[in-house]
């Protein structure tokens, strides 16, 4: 078993990146996302990961950090080294998946009004 990690930062409060964690995971799960926004999110969950954690963090900027830990263990043979960094990849291209998602709900929602 190998442990994926990765992060990114986003424009939003807290807050929001938290509450739409929720339903990108939701959405992604129960596939009620449009055919365009289908296309562009496939699920963190489908990783084929054993256990893991989503930490939410708040920047002294305002911005918040989303990191995200999963115990993986890659399927038996001679590519696991190869099986471990496409899931590690995959990890990262759904972190920044769901940045672009949450950047574009905050501005739909107005998160940032004041």
């Amino acid at each position: 078993m190998v442990t994926l990690t990765g992060s990114i930062e986003a424009d939003v409060p807290l807050e929001f990146a938290d509450r739409e964690w929720s339903e990108y995971v939701r959405r992604s799960l129960f596939s009620s996302f449009t055919q365009d926004l289908a296309v562009s999110a496939s699920s963190i969950t489908d990783t084929d990961a054993d256990a893991g954690t989503v930490r939410f963090e708040a920047l002294p900027d305002g911005r918040a950090r989303v990191s995200v830990e999963l115990k993986y263990t890659p399927p038996a043979g001679d590519s696991a080294g190869g099986d471990v960094a496409r899931a590690q990849q995959r990890l990262e291209r759904d972190l920044h998946k769901y940045r672009d998602y949450v950047l574009r709900r905050c501005e739909q929602e107005h998160c940032r009004a004041v």
